[in-house]
């Protein structure tokens, strides 16, 4: 006979429970246990905890540290830069997977996702990252990007709830920087299109044809001024990557045509006469001002 420790199913004091036992009283609390059973989920929790270790030592430093190179990440340069990164990714997701069907994907997500978190805070103190850096733009676009679809990629309960878990934890932590999740394909689709997506769905709202004035006037601002401005491309490329979700988050709202009306009352209106105004610079700022607000109000949501 040996004796193993566990837990009291009743009043989780800890036990030792002899292991070739049926049934014992509990010594705290009085209430019968089922020591059979007691073991064996004993048993079952120290496997899934050592296939989640594993999991956890097969996050490697280098993949939390990656950093896109943003002026790469584009139609042509996205999807080979993202091949190589689910590889490197492959293996902790496949062991974490493991680890959740000796549980259940739930828990496995929540401790995983913690456990993710905790690496991204540790990175940035190490590196003194602040939430206004130009390095902290690139993380929070790289997390987006390359992160959230690679996880997504596994096509399993457990990592969909792993996104899911990891994107409540980061904008909890960041409430003004938040993320939304997207797959792989969404945000191909959307470097390929390059669309004005918000404003493009503005002027559908109104019943604006693909080229009209105002759609022409900001696609003009984008090409021909934005773009070629200090820190434009950037932002661009941010707005290819966030637009889409944005879009997609409004569209699912009963209100969507309210939405689409104060967006262009409050940003698009102003920032259109800025132009004609030759006032690029202001329009920049507003439309700038607009995109934040909106990843604000609906990534978080």
């Amino acid at each position: 006979m040996q004796f193993i420790s566990a837990q009291c199913p009743h009043c989780g004091k800890e036990l030792q429970l002899p292991d070739d036992a049926q049934q014992v009283v509990c010594m705290y609390c009085a209430k019968p246990i089922d020591v059979q059973q007691v073991l064996h989920a004993q048993e079952d929790t120290d496997s899934y905890r050592a296939l989640l270790h594993t999991a956890k030592e097969l996050m490697k430093d280098d993949v939390v540290a990656y950093k896109a190179n943003i002026q790469a990440v584009n139609n042509h340069g996205y999807p080979e830069a993202f091949q190589a990164y689910v590889e490197k990714l492959a293996p902790a997701l496949r062991a974490f997977c493991v680890a959740a069907e000796a549980s259940t994907a739930q828990r496995a997500a929540e401790e995983y996702s913690l456990f993710l978190m905790e690496r991204f805070l540790e990175l940035f103190q190490k590196l003194q990252v602040k939430e206004n850096d130009t390095t902290f733009f690139d993380y929070r676009y790289t997390v987006v990007a390359f992160l959230i679809p690679a996880i997504l990629e596994q096509g399993h309960e457990a990592t969909e709830a792993l996104a899911d878990q990891f994107l409540e934890k980061w904008n909890k932590q960041y409430p003004k920087k938040p993320l939304g999740k997207a797959r792989y394909d969404e945000i191909s689709h959307g470097f390929r299109q390059r669309l004005c997506f918000i404003t493009t769905a503005v002027c559908e709202f109104q019943g604006k044809a693909d080229d009209c004035y105002e759609l022409t006037t900001f696609r003009k601002f984008r090409d021909d001024w934005l773009a070629k401005a200090p820190g434009g491309e950037r932002k661009i490329q941010e707005y290819y990557l966030y637009a889409p979700m944005l879009v997609q988050k409004i569209d699912r709202r009963a209100d969507r045509g309210a939405v689409y009306q104060r967006i262009w009352q409050e940003y698009l209106q102003s920032c259109l006469k800025d132009l004609e105004a030759g006032k690029p610079e202001a329009c920049a700022r507003t439309y700038e001002e607009m995109v934040l607000r909106l990843e604000q109000e609906f990534l978080l949501a």
